[in-house]
């Protein structure tokens, strides 16, 4: 398996990326996350990656980060879920979107993906929870913030998803709190979030 790639981003569309590494250009396909991550064209990356042999072929995924190649694995472990079908989910709802659809059980946002109807939405909401878990993200309780915290409803969102993630709640609420303030107060979930995770991420690796 390739384990990952460092290059330079030399090229792309909406759901992929061209990486190149000695010379040769990889391509790979991204999620919109992941797409949003990377930096400019010209300039190094680190992609961690995926690789799906096929018969007549094979396909490269890339990922920003270690959560999000875990996540991905943890969807194409649901039957009838591809890698593409994957990749597709955490582009139209995110990391923080799988992440509440699943401590909710709730199918309704799965169906919104291309691809995903009813029956395997339900499906995924059913044995996504448990998939996730068995890669070490503990799913949070969609309950309600106490209070004492973050406040607004992308605070509470985002504060949720990192620590279903394994942060503590403090230094979730925190992190998050602290971006908000710096991205303003109609910051979406997705922007505290990818922040927070680089913010509380990065010093520990």
């Amino acid at each position: 398996m390739i384990e990952h790639l460092r290059g330079r981003l030399s090229g792309g569309g909406k759901d992929f990326v061209v990486v190149e590494c000695a010379g040769v250009g990889l391509r790979v396909h991204v999620s919109s996350v992941t797409r949003a991550d990377l930096p400019p064209e010209g300039e190094s990356c680190l992609i961690r990656t995926f690789l799906q042999m096929r018969e007549g072929g094979s396909d490269l995924f890339g990922f920003s980060s270690e959560t999000e190649r875990e996540i991905f694995l943890a969807i194409i472990g649901v039957s009838g879920v591809g890698p593409k079908s994957a990749v597709a989910i955490l582009s139209v709802m995110g990391i923080s979107g799988v992440l509440s659809a699943c401590a909710r059980e709730d199918a309704a946002p799965f169906t919104r993906v291309p691809g995903i109807g009813k029956k395997l939405a339900q499906r995924i909401a059913l044995e996504l929870p448990d998939r996730l878990k068995k890669v070490a993200v503990e799913l949070a309780p969609a309950a309600a913030d106490d209070g004492k915290g973050v406040s607004s409803e992308p605070e509470v969102e985002a504060a949720q998803a990192l620590v279903a993630l394994g942060f503590s709640r403090g230094e979730a609420q925190i992190t998050v709190a602290g971006l908000r303030k710096e991205a303003g107060s109609d910051a979406p979930v997705e922007l505290l979030i990818r922040g927070a995770l680089k913010r509380l991420s990065g010093p520990r690796r």
